[in-house]
């Protein structure tokens, strides 16, 4: 029997909710601490799409040499602020040393892993008229405009068949079928049944603390200053004052990078600063997840708009919105959809806590058991969050995780 604790939650997105949610359910007493709206930051923007078992490393075979064609094209996904280039050049070194095959290919097993039950898990978390509320299980659909597949294209499908990702090879005829109005510069493409996108990431968000708010969890809004960890207790010094818990869990997105740093331990996380642009009253340009993997963008259709997700930028946390970003977006949209009529645009950018090898970061602290990490999802939070809650409950609860946690160990 789990032996009850107090614990606090230190990030009120997608991933620290989950993890209330969950060590709730298990008797624990839990309390979220979120300075702003629980569910509205990167838990907000972002692409809206889980994926279950399709999900890739960034960094693959050849990587380097795409990323740099895409740094030195001015319209391109990739931007590099260069005052980060000091501090990014040990990510980018890791980053290149995942794109190695035998690296590459342990990586997507221990991706898959995490990402494959998401589903079934949010099914399990919210229940069945939960789950439907905001779950749209329509598949997802990646599109290519050139007509033959290449020998990296050929690993991937063998390294997907591996693992029983369930895909299907598809023609341009067949993308019209599933999507007439886009382009028909598309000339092959790969249909995934088991993905999908929820109707309203925040919804998921604030359906998710609803239901942990019914096993007893409470939220605290307030800004955690430090966390500062005891003999036998943790306390958080907090912008309500100082609070004392058996347990912390940090999830806090990029600012878990802080908390890490004052406690000792170095994360190799980075500000990777993503965009989208959203066209309210749109409906039914695209009827699933769309993504074109030329310019790694993704057209998601929401309940109330269609948004459009891309740009991997390396600046600072605090840098000004950058406006050529979103209008690339538009270009990428316009392009996909030819027929696209926009009348409102709205823009937004949000920071990515990203892991160079794209595998989140699950564990305790090295010096202090009672400190856990769960952070770095970079752009796999929906399909990451929840296997990364049943890990959290696991470690707490000293018993075997149901998957190993070696991959996602703090580094």
């Amino acid at each position: 029997m789990t032996e009850t604790r107090s614990i606090a939650i230190v990030g009120g997105g997608l991933a620290g909710v989950s993890c209330a949610l969950m060590l709730a359910r298990e008797g624990h007493c839990v309390t979220v601490f979120e300075e702003g709206k629980v569910g509205h930051g990167c838990s907000w923007g972002n692409g809206a799409q889980y994926n279950a078992g399709t999900s890739l490393p960034m960094a693959y075979p050849g990587v380097l040499w795409r990323a740099l064609r895409w740094l030195a094209d001015k319209n391109g996904p990739v931007r590099l602020a260069p005052r980060e280039l000091p501090r990014n050049i040990p990510w980018l070194l890791r980053f290149i040393r995942t794109g190695k095959p035998e690296t590459w290919e342990s990586t997507y097993t221990a991706l898959n892993a995490l990402n494959a039950p998401c589903a079934d898990l949010y099914r399990d978390m919210l229940g069945d008229n939960g789950w439907r509320k905001v779950f749209r299980p329509t598949g997802a659909l990646h599109v290519y405009k050139d007509i033959t597949p290449g020998g990296l294209d050929e690993q991937i499908a063998s390294l997907r068949t591996s693992h029983n990702a369930a895909f299907e090879k598809i023609s341009a005829d067949q993308i019209r079928e599933l999507e007439p109005g886009l382009s028909k510069d598309y000339q092959r493409g790969l249909y995934f049944p088991g993905s999908g996108y929820v109707d309203s990431p925040l919804t998921l968000v604030e359906s998710l603390m609803e239901r942990a708010a019914a096993y007893g969890v409470t939220l605290e809004k307030a800004r955690v200053h430090s966390i500062e960890p005891g003999a036998n207790l943790v306390t958080l010094h907090t912008s309500t004052g100082s609070h004392r818990y058996e347990s912390v869990v940090v999830s806090a997105g990029i600012a878990s990078r802080d908390f890490a740093k004052a406690l000792g331990v170095s994360l190799s996380l980075t500000s990777e600063r993503g965009y989208h642009v959203a066209f309210p009253g749109i409906s039914g340009a695209v009827r699933r997840p769309v993504t074109d993997t030329g310019s790694a963008f993704v057209a998601t259709p929401l309940a109330d708009e269609l948004r459009i997700v891309g740009i991997a930028e390396f600046d600072r946390v605090d840098a000004p919105l950058d406006e050529k970003q979103p209008e690339k977006l538009i270009a990428c949209a316009r392009a996909m959809i030819p027929d696209l009529q926009i009348e409102k645009v709205q823009r937004w950018m949000g920071v990515r806590p990203s892991t160079p090898d794209s595998l989140p970061i699950i564990g305790i602290h090295p010096k202090h058991s009672v400190i856990l990490f769960a952070t770095g999802h970079g752009h796999l939070g929906i399909s990451g969050a929840p296997m990364t809650a049943a890990l959290v409950c696991d470690l707490v609860a000293h018993r075997k995780p149901r998957i190993s946690c070696d991959p996602y160990r703090l580094r």
